[in-house]
Parts: C-alpha cells; sequence; structure tokens
C-alpha cells in the first residue's frame, strides 16, 4: 500500500503530461491591413495625432492577447519541468532511501525502480530544456517581441518624428505581434 502512495504520489507531481506544441491565443487578426484606424496624413496635426494614438491602442489591443499566450505557455510549460524535476528529486532523495532504511532486501525492487526515475527526471528536464520544451524558449520568443513592439512603439510616439516614420513603427510593432520566430521543438541527436 505504501508503494502504491508513493508511485499515485509522483505521478501527481508530474502531472501526468507532455508538454504540447506551443500556441498562443488572441482575437486579434492577423493581417495588418484590418487596422481600423487608416494611417493616412491629413494635414491637420490634432487629427493626425488623434490617428497616431488611436493606432497605437489598436496595435497594443492587437498584441496584448498574443503576448499573453506567450506568457501562459511559458508558465505552464516551467511547471511541467519543475513538478518532473521535484519528482525525480523525492523519488532519489526522500522515498528511495527511506524504503532502504525500512528493509533493503524486501524493496529492492522500488528502490532501484525510484532511483532509476530520480535518473530519468534528471536527464528528461535537460533534454526539455534543449529541446525548447522547459518554457525558456517562449519565454524569449516573448521578450524579443516585446524588445521589438518597445522600440517601434517609441518612434511612433515620438512627436519630433514625421507622420510616416510614426505610422511605419505602429505598423512594424504590429507586424512583430503577428509574424515571430516560431521556436520548433527539437530532439538533440535525433533524425
Amino acid at each position: 500500500m505504501k508503494h502504491c502512495l508513493a508511485i499515485v504520489s509522483i505521478a501527481a507531481l508530474t502531472g501526468c503530461a507532455l508538454p504540447s506544441v506551443q500556441k498562443t491565443t488572441g482575437t486579434g487578426s492577423a493581417n495588418l491591413g484590418e487596422m481600423k484606424t487608416h494611417l493616412f496624413k491629413t494635414g491637420d496635426a490634432g487629427k493626425d495625432q488623434m490617428t497616431i494614438v488611436s493606432a497605437l491602442n489598436e496595435t497594443l489591443a492587437f498584441c496584448q492577447p498574443k503576448l499573453s499566450g506567450f506568457e501562459v505557455e511559458t508558465a505552464r510549460r516551467a511547471k511541467i519541468a519543475y513538478a518532473l524535476s521535484m519528482s525525480g528529486l523525492i523519488a532519489g532523495s526522500v522515498i528511495a532511501p527511506a524504503l532502504a532504511a525500512a528493509n533493503a532486501a524486501a524493496n529492492a525492487t522500488w528502490i532501484a525502480g525510484l532511483a532509476g526515475w530520480a535518473g530519468a527526471t534528471n536527464f528528461a528536464g535537460q533534454a526539455l530544456e534543449s529541446s525548447g520544451l522547459s518554457g525558456s524558449a517562449s519565454a524569449q520568443t516573448r521578450n524579443t517581441i516585446i524588445a521589438q513592439v518597445v522600440t517601434q512603439i517609441s518612434t511612433a510616439a515620438d512627436a519630433n518624428k514625421t507622420f510616416e516614420e510614426r505610422a511605419q513603427g505602429i505598423l512594424k510593432a504590429r507586424a512583430s505581434c503577428a509574424l515571430y520566430e516560431i521556436a520548433v521543438p527539437s530532439i538533440p541527436g535525433a533524425l
């Protein structure tokens, strides 16, 4: 009974889940031409400024769900990697030694299995990291997008820039949210 409890505890800690392919959620359209605000210069400084502000708001509303999707995916993957690591730690440093202390001969099978699990989770954690499934790849992609968006929004918000430069900044910020580098998971050494 104690052994079943240990196995159930390990399974619960790992979540019995495999990482999935990265997905982002969002309601914004990937079509850059579908902005409600048309970025055409009117010649009226006040109207042009309102056009820029409106387009910036639309762009931020377009980008926010995509960036939030990366944040959620990063957190989910990091939790899976953490649970896997902790299950190995508990199996190898707590449960297996306790079984050995109780009766090493009678518990030899369980001790070997738990020690193997502890070693395998260390390898699995490294494999998750190197294949981009631990959450760090999603976080890096998100941070890259944010840096690009901030740079372009700084251009769009700069009143010393021409209307055309500011409008291009908005379009580039929106493009950064729609067109991002996809981290394709890979397994080192696999064909």
